[in-house]
């Protein structure tokens, strides 16, 4: 899938997708040992979509929401989609989704 990881950095915080149904994890995910990627797309509401394909899997809370918006507005004026790798935690029927991002660089 060409795109653009966010952030760039590859991330390390898992933060949990609100919303997910695990009827709705894509089928890849099963064999996929070191995660997969998903699409990040902003949304009208002010939070971001977490998307496989055409399925929208959940959403970000509202401050990841807020913490990945510049990156998201960089890869929409590029034409590209925003990525990021995800994971499913848990035992099948009860899983969880996580998205893996990176807390924001400090300025000294």
């Amino acid at each position: 899938m060409p795109g653009r990881f966010v952030p760039a950095s590859g991330g390390h915080v898992p933060v949990r997708v609100r919303g997910f149904l695990d009827a709705s994890a894509p089928a890849r995910a099963a064999h996929a040992d070191r995660g997969f990627a998903v699409v990040l797309a902003r949304s009208e509401h002010d939070v971001v979509k977490v998307l496989d394909g055409g399925t929208v899997l959940g959403f970000l809370p509202p401050a990841w929401s807020q913490l990945v918006d510049f990156e998201l507005w960089s890869c929409e004026q590029a034409g590209e989609p925003a990525l990021a790798r995800a994971v499913l935690e848990g035992p099948a029927g009860e899983r969880d989704l996580f998205v893996m991002l990176d807390w924001p660089r400090r300025r000294a």
